[in-house]
C-alpha cells in the first residue's frame, strides 16, 4: 500500500462513526440500553451505529431452532455453530455497507478474557464490532474456532445471557467516543481512567446545603482541589481496591507526591 493509500484509511478511520452489531436471542436487551442515555444520544448524532440480529432468523428451520444436545450428553443447550455462522455473515455484510474497515467478533462469555477499561478504550478506537451473545450451556466450538476473534467477560459471575455483558460493554466503549459525553474530560478523569478509583463528588445547592462540602472545594484554588481529588482518589483507591493501586504503582502512575502520600496513610 502506497503512503497516499495509507493515509486515506487513516483518515477515513478517524471519521467514520463507530459500527456495531450484536447477535442474540434477546437483542432487545441490548437495543434498550443503545437507545437511550448517553449512548442513544451518541447514536442519534451518528458518532455510532447500531444493528441488532436477531439469532432465530437464521435459523434452517420453520421452528426457528438454534440450540441442539450437548455432544457427549449433559443438562441443558448448546447454541448451533450453522444458525451463528449465517448471522455473522449477515452482520459483516452490514458493516461492510457502513465503511470498509476491519470487523471483529467478539463472543461474551463467562471463560473470555476480564473487561476493563483498557480494553474499552481499545475498542473505541477500532471501528466495527460484532458481539455474539451466549445462552443456555455455550456456544459449539466449531463456531468459536471458526468466526471468534475475541472472548470477553465481564466478571466472575454468572448471568442469564449475553446480552446484558454486551450492554455493558457498547455502554462503555460508546462514552469514550470524541463527541460522547457533554464534557471532554468526563471520561478522562473517571474511575479507572486514571488507574484509581473517582474521588468523592459533592453536588452544589444552596448556601445552608454547601455546609458539609470539603471547604477546599468552595475555596477556589484549583491547584488545592486538584491535589485533594488526587488524595482522596489515592486514599479510597488503596482502602477499596488496593489491587487497581498495586496495577498503578506498577505501570508507573503515581508520582512523588501520591507516594508520600499514601507512605502518611500507612
Amino acid at each position: 500500500m502506497s503512503d497516499d493509500a495509507s493515509g486515506s484509511k487513516t483518515e477515513r478511520a478517524s471519521q467514520a462513526p463507530l459500527c456495531v452489531s450484536v447477535i442474540a436471542l434477546f437483542p432487545e436487551i441490548v437495543e434498550a440500553n443503545a437507545s437511550v442515555g448517553i449512548t442513544g444520544r451518541a447514536r442519534e448524532r451518528d458518532l455510532w451505529r447500531f444493528r441488532p440480529f436477531q439469532l432465530r432468523d437464521f435459523a434452517f428451520d420453520t421452528r426457528k431452532t438454534v440450540d441442539g444436545r450437548p455432544a457427549g450428553g449433559g443438562p441443558g443447550m448448546v447454541l448451533m455453530h450453522e444458525p451463528l455462522a449465517r448471522a455473522t455473515a449477515a452482520a459483516k455484510a452490514w458493516h461492510a455497507e457502513q465503511n470498509d474497515l476491519p470487523t471483529k467478533v467478539v463472543l461474551l462469555s463467562p471463560d473470555g478474557a476480564r473487561f476493563n477499561q483498557s480494553i474499552a478504550s481499545s475498542y473505541a478506537n477500532e471501528m466495527n464490532w460484532i458481539f455474539v451473545a451466549g445462552r443456555y450451556e455455550g456456544i459449539d466450538q466449531r463456531y468459536i474456532d471458526a468466526h471468534v476473534d475475541e472472548t470477553l467477560s465481564i466478571g466472575d459471575y454468572v448471568i442469564s445471557g449475553g446480552e446484558l455483558a454486551a450492554a455493558v460493554v457498547i455502554d462503555a466503549l460508546v462514552r469514550l467516543l470524541p463527541g460522547a459525553l457533554g464534557d471532554s474530560q468526563s471520561s478522562v478523569t473517571e474511575s479507572f481512567s486514571t488507574g484509581l478509583l473517582d474521588w468523592p463528588q459533592y453536588a452544589l445547592t444552596n448556601a445552608a446545603g454547601n455546609a458539609d462540602i470539603p471547604p477546599v472545594l468552595l475555596g477556589g484554588n484549583h491547584a488545592a482541589i486538584d491535589r485533594w481529588r488526587r488524595d482522596q482518589a489515592l486514599e479510597k483507591t488503596m482502602t477499596r481496591r488496593r489491587d487497581l493501586l498495586v496495577q498503578a504503582q506498577f505501570n508507573g502512575l503515581l508520582d512523588k507526591k501520591d507516594e508520600k502520600f499514601l507512605a502518611s496513610l500507612k
